[in-house]
Formats: C-alpha cells, structure tokens, sequence
C-alpha cells in the first residue's frame, strides 16, 4: 500500500510477519535503501484493505484499497470513515491508482482503532467495510518494527492505535505470566506461561473478554486478572457441589436456540448473537442432546462465533474461495428454524442471491431469497456445489418494513459473506478447509452433506 508522500514503497526483506489477519512490515522511501517506515495492513470483504503506517516520527498516517473505486490517480476524492459508534468523519483522499488512495485523516481517528469495532469507507459512491479484530496485537508488532529498523529507544509519541500499551515482549513479566496461567485453567491458549507476551496470549484474552460480551482488545491488565481469577472462582465453585444439597439442579433454563455448522471435527461456527450470555451451549441433533461447547473466538461486530466442542463430527463445510459471489446464483440454507413448532431435524430452502450487498450496502453481507426463520440464525448458505457461501445472520423485519412503506417485504434474508468469516477465522489462528472447484451435485446431494454438517445448539441462561 502506498502512504502519503511516497511514489513507491518496497518492502525490507525480510520483515514482514503474521499478525492474526494483519501483515507488519518495514519499507523504504522510492527505491532507496532507508528505512522510511513500518505497516500494518489488512484484506477483507472481496477485496477492501486497510493499511495504517507509523515512521521514525511517531507520524501515522492511513491508506485503503477497494477493486471497485475507479478513482483517477492524482485527483482528490470526498471520503466518510465510520469507526464503530466512536463517530463518523469526512477526509479528503487522493487517489494514487484506480483502487489506490492515501487520506490526510485527524490524529485522532487511530486512538479508536479497535478490536470489536467495524471500519467503513465510503469514496466514489463505493462503501465497504471490515472488522478490525485483532489490531491491538498488529499495533504493537508495528511499534516494534520502528524501534528495530530505525533504532528508537522508546515508542513514538503520538497517540497509538490502541489505547493502552502492552508489555513489550522479553523478560517476563508477572502480569503476564499469571493472566496466562488463568487463561490455561479456563481452556485457552495462550502459549507457554513464561510471562512474555505474544500473539496467542494476545488472542485468548480477546477471546476470554467476547466471552463476556466485551469488545476484546487482547490487552493484560490488572482489571483483565481480576476478571479471570473471578471466572476461574466461579467454575471452581460450579465444579464442587454445594454440601447441604449436594443433588440440586443449576437454575438455568433454555433461552433460546440457533443453528451451527462443522468446519473441523471439532469446531463449529455459529452467530455472535446465538451464543451471546450464554451460561451454557448445548448442542442437540434431531431432537437429542447430543453435548455442549464453548466459545473460543467471537466478534460482536461481525456477528461471528467460533466454538469447540468434544461432540466430534464426520461431516465439514468447505469454504468457498477463489470464486466471487454473483447475483442470482443457487443458495441453499439449512438450519432449525422455530424450535418446538417445526421439525427437530431441520429445514432446507432454496433461493437465489439478491444482492451482494447488506443493508445500507454493508459488504460484509448478501442479500438471499431462502426463507429463514427465527433459530436459523448461524447457519449455512452453501451454492450449488456445496461449498459455504454464507453465514445466515437474520431477514428483514417486514412489520417494521409495512408501518414504515405499507408494503410487506418478501423474502428479504442476510447471510455473512464467507470473505468475511475467512478473515475472522484467520485473525484468531482457527484453521478451516477451502474449496475453488466446482462439484456437480444434486438439490439431494447438497441438502444431505449441509445437514450431516449442521446441528442445533441451545443457549441456557
């Protein structure tokens, strides 16, 4: 990605890493030898980037990529950024290729970069989207990556884009080492607890505080400790019962329900929504209870869960990749609409796609024609070949719609498009299989593989 001022950028060999979703690297200024500054980039939703940048200076600066823009390089372009609900702006861009600009944007817009949060631009009548899981991580790597390359002794002064500052990764650090041990004795992995700070450990505390129904920024903290040591209290307690009635039941009761599909043996992906405050996700199959699951990766703004399960499967979704969505091709949707009214082993439907876009032209969603129901919610979109297209996610409120029109919208559904589950699926290190070739299946075939993958979970509260 290009960055304001420069005519070209090249990489450092060498430098470049993994961060979650996000590559870090060091680059030059031109074709020069000199370090001219390090950055943080990611793809998302067919194509849309983010790169944010940091030079020796403590200078930040921003660019995006979307494939569709059709900008006019050197020509500048009105552009409204949406980070979460923090506020919305209007910068001004300047196109460096058709795809291409870099933005003079305010200070303060990085300090609101955050896991949880969802970035939006809008340029040329074009907007996109993405979920910026997992920044606080790349943001620190990047720091780094200055400090390395141009020999700082110290980060850079202006505001960074998360709003605290980890421990820099080296000697251990106490902290560090008991929020790692904690994280282990609830289930996740945080690596090695030799108290320095990581990737994995910065992704199960993001992990542990989704689980709470917090945005997750991966930070350790004094506050993040205290919440472990309480959940681990609160477990330890709900694993010794009580002496006087040894035999009485948990007050938790069914709240409500949604759908879920393998990805692995082990893993199932399911909305955020489904599983949000949940005491407990058991999982039921054809009207049994089959087991439950837990939550290891969330995101509230992209309304995705992840959840591992002891419950193992023979049957997989692949993801689609390679292939972009197009209007009006075959979807079809499984899942367990209407607990209790219709059938416990499930429901199939046929559609079409609508739309490559959501509401308001979100493009993390497309619109589909299958009818979906209240206990969809989390299930599969698959195409004609089988392969997961989408993540159904919730249909038009078509009351709401007819008080507002006086017309009742049909058949208006929304799926999370699986560029987007990829991405979470890649920002929290959950390995998934890809698919780029086309299968010739029956409406049978396909019904039959989605609801071999598929299963009920339960949320009790």
């Amino acid at each position: 990605m290009l960055l304001p001022g420069l005519a070209a950028a090249n990489l450092i060999p060498d430098s470049l890493t993994q961060v979650g979703a996000w590559r870090v690297g060091a680059y030059t200024r031109g074709t020069t030898t000199a370090f001219d500054h390090c950055s943080l980039y990611r793809v998302q939703s067919e194509g849309f980037a983010v790169a944010v940048a940091l030079n020796p200076r403590g200078i930040w600066s921003l660019a995006l990529e979307a494939p569709d823009w059709g900008l006019t390089a050197q020509e500048s372009y009105v552009t409204a950024i949406t980070v979460g609900t923090a506020g919305s702006y209007t910068f001004t861009g300047r196109a460096v290729s058709p795809r291409v600009m870099t933005l003079d944007v305010a200070p303060e817009l990085f300090t609101q970069l955050k896991s949880g949060v969802t970035f939006s631009a809008s340029a040329n009548q074009r907007r996109y989207a993405m979920s910026l899981d997992g920044i606080e991580a790349a943001s620190t790597r990047i720091r780094e990556c200055v400090k390395q390359y141009a020999g700082q002794a110290g980060p850079p002064s202006s505001p960074p884009p998360s709003a605290a500052t980890p421990p820099a990764a080296g000697p251990a650090n106490p902290l560090v080492a008991s929020i790692q041990l904690l994280l282990a004795r609830l289930g996740y992995d945080p690596g090695s607890p030799i108290g320095t700070l990581g990737v994995k450990t910065n992704m199960a505390i993001a992990a542990f505080q989704k689980s709470l129904g917090e945005p997750g920024d991966g930070l350790p903290s004094e506050a993040v400790r205290a919440k472990l040591e309480k959940a681990v209290a609160v477990r330890s307690a709900a694993a010794t019962p009580p002496t006087a009635a040894p035999d009485a039941p948990r007050k938790i009761a069914a709240a409500s329900t949604g759908t879920g599909f393998y990805i692995s043996p082990d893993t199932l992906i399911t909305n955020f929504h489904v599983i949000n405050g949940c005491a407990e996700i058991r999982i039921r199959k054809s009207g049994a209870q089959l087991g439950s699951a837990r939550v290891v990766a969330a995101s509230q703004s992209d309304d995705l869960a992840a959840l591992r399960t002891s419950v193992a499967s023979k049957a997989s979704l692949k993801l689609r990749v390679g292939a972009p969505i197009k209007p009006a091709e075959a979807v079809m949707v499984f899942g367990y609409p209407l607990a209790g009214a219709l059938s416990s082993t499930g429901n199939t439907t046929l559609g079409n796609v609508t739309a490559l876009t959501g509401l308001r032209d979100d493009s993390r969603y497309i619109q589909i024609s299958a009818s979906v129901q209240p206990g969809n919610s989390g299930g599969p979109a698959v195409d004609d070949s089988g392969r997961l297209m989408g993540v159904v996610v919730s249909k038009l409120n078509a009351v709401a719609i007819a008080r507002s029109t006086g017309d009742i919208p049909q058949n208006v559904n929304f799926a999370i498009k699986v560029s987007t589950l990829a991405n979470f699926l890649e920002a929290h290190n959950i390995a998934y299989e890809a698919d780029s070739a086309t299968h010739d299946l029956s409406n049978t075939q396909r019904a039959e593989r989605t609801e071999a993958a598929s299963t009920q979970l339960e949320c009790w509260k």
